[in-house]
């Protein structure tokens, strides 16, 4: 999908190692899978980034009936990774009522006012960036990832995704890589075995409550007295 991709390549990559297996029979090196390691503009991993590959599948490399939860007035996850045509569902975790949103061209929806007895759920037919937030609470935000790509893994705590061996180009999403959200940085000439590096212009984001009003305060210090 030519909107998911930045024309110009804007990556600082490092060939970090590369190692064979032992064997040299194909059976083996067909076993091998590339480690990508995304790192922030501060040099440190990056969870929760999307790697896709665009001519690779893998059906378990995405899920296709997914769950964005809220829970202690946060979505969760952050980021969620989902393939085009899958069902999410919304559940209340919390003891409130949330009314979540979205004004995203790929999905634009609005659902009512529930609470923890209730998940709606939707289905994401269109590839494309969902950005989520919540009526009632400004700081919650939230972004469902629907992959144009036949293969795409997000970044553990360690900031690493396994792709399949022999990619020549991957693709790299996270929040805020570009005024236009749907941008990606396009990963062309990939020559590395086992283990490439990728540096990206960004800081990690995150959903930042704000702290509580002089009312949630007396109510905690009266139910932590209880």
């Amino acid at each position: 999908m030519t909107k998911f991709q930045i024309p110009a390549v804007f990556f600082t990559a490092f060939i970090a190692a590369f190692a064979v297996l032992c064997s040299p029979t194909s059976t083996a090196q067909a076993q091998v899978s590339l480690t990508v390691t995304v790192l922030d503009a501060n040099g440190k991993p990056l969870p929760q980034a999307i790697v896709s590959v665009a001519d690779a599948t893998n059906e378990n490399s995405i899920v296709t009936d997914a769950v964005m939860d809220q829970v202690d007035k946060l979505f969760s996850p952050f980021v969620l990774n989902v393939s085009q045509g899958s069902s999410v569902s919304f559940p209340n975790s919390d003891n409130i009522r949330h009314q979540v949103y979205s004004f995203s061209p790929t999905k634009p929806f609005e659902l009512p006012l529930y609470s923890n007895q209730q998940a709606p759920e939707l289905r994401f037919d269109e590839p494309g960036i969902v950005v989520l937030g919540c009526n009632i609470h400004d700081h919650m935000k939230a972004y469902i990832y629907v992959s144009p790509h036949g293969y795409s893994v997000q970044t553990n705590a360690a900031g690493q995704a396994e792709l399949p061996n022999g990619v020549s180009q991957f693709h790299v999403w996270y929040p805020g890589l570009t005024d236009t959200i749907t941008d990606e940085l396009v990963v062309e000439e990939v020559n590395a075995e086992t283990n490439l590096t990728v540096n990206l212009p960004v800081l990690p984001q995150a959903q930042n409550p704000p702290p509580p009003s002089a009312l949630q305060q007396r109510f905690n210090r009266r139910k932590n007295n209880n």
